[in-house]
């Protein structure tokens, strides 16, 4: 729905600026009369660009809050926190303590998790599909940088994760799951 009413928007103010321009462009001023439409033109340009900036900063104050930071969870902090590294061409998964995991990884569903996610080579991206395929989240996986990537998972079930960022010729390969109960 929200693409409908972009694409209509965006037919719109397009329509409008054709309008206007054919307008403009249309009329034939003496040249003792151009200084006057030049400055026509520039307080309609300085018009436009104010409505623009409105426009823009109505759009950020409506989507700012709902992105995905770590505030808007409040006191709701992380039950458990998984380490990530990406490297070529493999995830090491871990637990909280940062020891590699025994056996497959089991996360809790309904509970909110944390993945410090990093890399120690190439820039990589860690992303979480579930059974069906569908991307579910995704993050960064940076050499010397840790990104935090939150996510509850609602359904029980095995999740994959690949990696989005071109890394080098076993790319293809950059793959395991874990599993949700």
């Amino acid at each position: 729905m929200t693409a409908l009413y972009a694409a209509l928007t965006t037919l719109l103010v397009s329509l409008a600026v054709i309008v206007i321009g054919a307008a403009l462009s249309s009329k034939r001023f003496p040249a003792e009369g151009i200084t006057t439409a030049i400055s026509k033109v520039y307080k309609a340009r300085r018009g436009y660009f104010l409505v623009l900036v409105g426009v823009a900063a109505l759009a950020l104050a409506f989507t700012l809050p709902t992105t995905p930071y770590p505030y808007r969870f409040g006191d709701n902090r992380p039950e458990v926190t998984v380490k990530v590294s990406g490297q070529m061409w493999s995830w090491t998964i871990g637990s909280d303590s940062g020891g590699p995991q025994q056996g497959k990884l089991v996360l809790p569903a309904g509970k909110l998790v944390e993945f410090d996610v990093s890399a120690t080579d190439v820039n990589h991206n860690f992303a979480i599909y579930d059974s069906t395929g569908a991307l579910i989240a995704q993050v960064q996986a940076m050499p010397g940088y840790n990104n935090h990537l939150f996510h509850t998972f609602d359904a029980p079930g095995r999740y994959y994760v690949l990696c989005l960022e071109y890394c080098g010729i076993a790319h293809h390969a950059m793959n395991t799951d874990f599993e949700v109960r």
